[in-house]
């Protein structure tokens, strides 16, 4: 993760959903519509989980065990007092502390651009899901990065200009 980002993230933590909630959840619909858990056995994880916005609409829908990852203390303080339904972990997009094959649906919602290495984060995402495992990522638009191709993940790539994100959608080969 880019230097700094996880102690603006802590700073900004108590006014991150006043200030974001709205946009954030177009975003997650926009996901859900397109990767939509099955419930049930389902491990699903929140790459950069934030506050646990879409943790909290998981939550609320689909009965699955849900994982959130997230570089901010701050961050996961907040979504911890919310009584986020979740298994909350401490940890780096880039560098993930899951086994290979951990999950069955990966979510990264704003987050890839933050990374020293988006190729590298979108690549770790792959590792920690299931051969078969879904998978829905947006990123900021205005980052400028490059739609990447990773090597055993088959993604549609969602982009128009009325949408502030690049969305990905597929699943690992």
């Amino acid at each position: 993760m880019k230097p700094g980002v996880a102690e603006e993230y802590d700073a900004s933590s108590a006014t991150y959903d006043s200030l974001y909630k709205e946009e954030q959840e177009v975003k997650f619909g926009f996901l859900l519509n397109r990767v939509r858990p099955g419930g049930g056995e389902e491990v699903v994880l929140d790459a950069g989980c934030g506050t646990g916005l879409l943790l909290e609409a998981l939550s609320r829908r689909w009965g699955c065990t849900l994982v959130g990852l997230d570089s901010s203390e701050g961050m996961l303080r907040e979504a911890k007092r919310k009584g986020t339904a979740a298994n909350l972990v401490l940890g780096d997009i880039e560098k993930m502390p899951f086994k290979d094959g951990s999950f069955d649906i990966a979510f990264s919602v704003s987050v890839i651009q933050l990374a020293d290495d988006p190729e590298e984060a979108i690549g770790e995402i792959r590792r920690v899901l299931k051969k078969g495992g879904r998978v829905g990522i947006s990123y900021l638009r205005r980052a400028g990065i490059a739609v990447p191709r990773i090597r055993g993940l088959r993604v549609a790539v969602h982009d128009s200009e009325t949408m502030k994100d690049i969305f990905l959608t597929g699943y690992r080969e």
